[in-house]
Order: structure tokens, then C-alpha cells, then sequence
């Protein structure tokens, strides 16, 4: 072998750089799916043992177009968490004190998420639908916003966005918040169907995403 040669496949430098700066973000985003989908798989059990979920409150194309989006977000998420490098066609730069400061806002989005969800209890559902219990949650975030859920996945998947430096993680994230805007009157009209004078009464004191200063009553 003359000197110079290399009897090796070449490796690019670049990208084992990037699977190594980003495996702590890796890790946190990958704790966060593990603990949100251990929560959503337990409540699911559990609705299913407890009978029939109801009756769903949402038009097919809707949830198509939900679960399209949603499979190309979370497709791009766990493409990242395979290998960074997957994702540089769509990337761009993001200083590394902001990607810290973004996944920390993350987490702090997963955490309400599971609070949120925990508080539900077998009423959740990642579909629209009256849950057969037919009563109306004011537990935990409950107590003070009407969306939780929703509001807490706003920072989660920004955070994933920014933190990922993924255009599709990001485009995707919008898109699925939008939805989840457009979704919140619907549910509120299916819920007073359902539940009639008390829900009316429990959105005089509740936000729709972020907590009300003073109830529509007048009161604290």
C-alpha cells in the first residue's frame, strides 16, 4: 500500500459531530415519547376496560388530515433520534444556548401534557368524542383552562422544532396546532351538547388555552 492510501470506507466528520453534539437532546426528547406514550397506552387500556369510549364527535377527513400530519411530525422527530445527520436536507442553524433553553420549554411541555392527561384519566382520548363516564373533567389543569392539552403541546412541539433545527418537525408542529385551534370550538359544541347548563357554566370561569384573570361572573 503506497502512503497516502486508505483502507477504510471514508466516514464524514461532520455528521459523527453532529450525532455527538445533539445526543443529550436526543435522550430528553426521546424520555419525553417514552413517558407521554406510557401514560396515552395506560389510559387506553383502561378506557377500553372500562367499556365503550362513546361515540366520536369529528368529521373522518378531519381526523385523515390530523393523522397524516401527526405521522410526518412524529416520522421526523424519530428519524432525528435515529441519526441526526437524516435530517440536514431540512435543518437549519439554531445557536446551542437557545436549543437549551427551547428543550427545557419542551420538557416543561410534556410534563403539562402528562398532567393534563393524567387528570383526564380514561376520558382521554386523542379523538373527539364524549367519553362514556359523560362527566366533565375539573381536575388539575382542568381547574383553570379548558384545552390543556393543546395549550401545553405548543410548547412541546416548538421545542422539538427548534431543538431538532428540522423545517419539517417545525411545519408539521404549526400545522398540528392550527388544527387543534380549529378543533377547540367544535369540542366545546359537543360538549355542551353533551353536558348542557353545567359546561356553560364551567366556560364562565375557565379559559379557553391560558387561564382567565377573572371569571366572566365577576368573581376571582
Amino acid at each position: 500500500m503506497r502512503a497516502g492510501d486508505v483502507d477504510a470506507p471514508f466516514i464524514d466528520a461532520s455528521c459523527v459531530m453532529i450525532a455527538q453534539d445533539d445526543i443529550p437532546f436526543r435522550l430528553i426528547i426521546a424520555a419525553e415519547l417514552v413517558a407521554m406514550g406510557g401514560v396515552r397506552a395506560y389510559y387506553s387500556v383502561s378506557r377500553t376496560a372500562h367499556g365503550s369510549p362513546g361515540r366520536r364527535a369529528e368529521s373522518a377527513w378531519f381526523t385523515a388530515i390530523l393523522a397524516v400530519l401527526a405521522l410526518l411530525h412524529f416520522g421526523a422527530v424519530l428519524a432525528y433520534l435515529a441519526d441526526p445527520s437524516l435530517s440536514k436536507g431540512s435543518g437549519f442553524e439554531v445557536a446551542e444556548p437557545i436549543r437549551w433553553t427551547v428543550i427545557v420549554v419542551s420538557s416543561s411541555g410534556a410534563a403539562g401534557v402528562i398532567w393534563a392527561a393524567v387528570s383526564l384519566g380514561a376520558s382521554y382520548s386523542p379523538l373527539l368524542r364524549v367519553a362514556q363516564e359523560r362527566v366533565v373533567v375539573t381536575a388539575g389543569p382542568y381547574r383553570w383552562i379548558r384545552h390543556p392539552l393543546y395549550a401545553f403541546w405548543l410548547p412541546l412541539m416548538a421545542g422539538w422544532g427548534v431543538t431538532t433545527r428540522n423545517w419539517l418537525v417545525l411545519a408539521t408542529g404549526t400545522a398540528i396546532l392550527v388544527l387543534m385551534v380549529i378543533r377547540a370550538p367544535r369540542e366545546e359544541a359537543m360538549m355542551l351538547n353533551a353536558f348542557g347548563k353545567s359546561y356553560r357554566q364551567y366556560m364562565l370561569h375557565t379559559g379557553c388555552f391560558v387561564p382567565r384573570l377573572r371569571s366572566a361572573g365577576g368573581g376571582e
